[in-house]
């Protein structure tokens, strides 16, 4: 009899629950015939909107999709960069207090004492801070002198003619350079070499990426002074068209 009882007490509120969802649906389906046969609606539903708003051969819309885009993907790098460094730092981290306790490690450090200095000075720091501002610093830097090379003409020379092997060698090298020396004066570290070392790995892994931006988004030189020039003459006829009508107005009067 129990069960029966609340078997039956199951159908009468499975009963209640099918009858508030058909009321319910009732009413959905009610505002749906009441929306769409409004005057409003109608009226909008008439009316012969442009499908684009802008031009697809406006320069300037275009130009914000692409760097719309490039920040999206240059953001998820980044951030995928500085995952992979931090676990990459962690792992070495631990290598280095496991070398150190060996007979050569306390070798290493004798011979080197800067560099062993500079390894214990990052492995005290707060590792996801560092690891997010050699990402960053990485990218930046990388970046800014891309869109130098580019502008000056120098990646068409002496990037893209490189392939993968002479990019990473010519162009990986200075740019590792670069961001390690900034790096070792922000930290105010006391090796140069071990430096280079650590911010290798992401700006190995960055370079390559912040030059494919800077070729996308900055023209080069000619480029520029094209545009430069074409807008300049824009002006001056538009200038002169002016000039021109306040001209015949003045003598009209």
């Amino acid at each position: 009899m129990i069960i029966q009882n609340r078997f039956r007490t199951l159908i009468s509120k499975l009963s209640i629950v099918k009858n508030y969802y058909l009321l319910f649906t009732r009413f959905l389906s009610s505002v749906h015939e009441y929306i769409t046969d409004h005057p409003a609606v109608i009226f909008f539903q008439n009316l012969n909107m442009p499908k684009r708003f802008f031009s697809k051969k406006n320069a300037v819309v275009n130009y914000l999709y692409k760097l719309t885009s490039t920040l999206i993907e240059a953001s998820l790098l980044i951030a995928a960069t500085g995952i992979l460094c931090f676990i990459i730092y962690y792992t070495l981290g631990m290598l280095w207090y496991l070398y150190i306790s060996t007979p050569m490690g306390e070798k290493y450090i004798s011979l080197y004492p800067g560099r062993a200095e500079t390894f214990f000075e990052i492995s005290n720091l707060n590792l996801v801070y560092f690891t997010t501002e050699v990402t960053l610093s990485a990218f930046v830097i990388c970046f800014v002198i891309g869109i130098v090379c580019r502008f000056l003409h120098i990646c068409r020379y002496l990037y893209l003619s490189q392939g993968l092997f002479g990019k990473l060698l010519y162009w990986g090298i200075p740019l590792t350079g670069a961001v390690a020396w900034y790096i070792k004066y922000e930290y105010d570290f006391a090796d140069l070499k071990a430096t280079g070392f650590i911010v290798m790995i992401p700006t190995y892994l960055l370079f390559t990426s912040c030059f494919k931006y800077s070729e996308k988004l900055t023209p080069e030189a000619g480029d520029a002074l094209r545009i430069i020039i074409s807008w300049g003459k824009f002006i001056f006829r538009k200038l002169l068209l002016i000039i021109n009508d306040l001209t015949r107005y003045r003598f009209k009067q």
